[in-house]
């Protein structure tokens, strides 16, 4: 399922299919006419049910896909399974200008996101 919609001050995205990086790349497409169209500058994802588990190299690639696909967005909170490896695809968006945070804590998504 995937639902995309506005939520007060943020683009709300549902994904709970699998991981697969051209799917995710449609998904940040889909995102960021969404953003474009409600002049929304924030995002909060919840893949926290998303099948599969990407690899070093897809989350190297979906993080600068991100990155070429939601540049202005003021930040970006992602919803994901408590893994190490989050913190390689956050860091590659944030180091190229993507203001980036994923966490497994749905609340510490929202505080990030309401403060400027």
């Amino acid at each position: 399922m995937k639902i995309i919609e506005r939520r007060d001050s943020y683009i709300f995205v549902y994904y709970d299919e699998k991981n697969d990086v051209n799917s995710l790349i449609t998904l940040m497409e889909e995102i960021a006419e969404a953003c474009k169209k409600e002049n929304i500058r924030k995002v909060l994802g919840d893949l926290s049910n998303m099948t599969g588990e990407p690899n070093f190299i897809d989350r190297f690639k979906l993080g600068i896909a991100g990155v070429k696909l939601l540049r202005g967005l003021a930040k970006i909170a992602i919803i994901y399974k408590q893994v190490e490896s989050n913190r390689f695809a956050e860091n590659v968006a944030v180091n190229r200008g993507l203001p980036t945070l994923i966490t497994h804590d749905i609340e510490q998504a929202k505080r990030w996101l309401e403060n400027d």
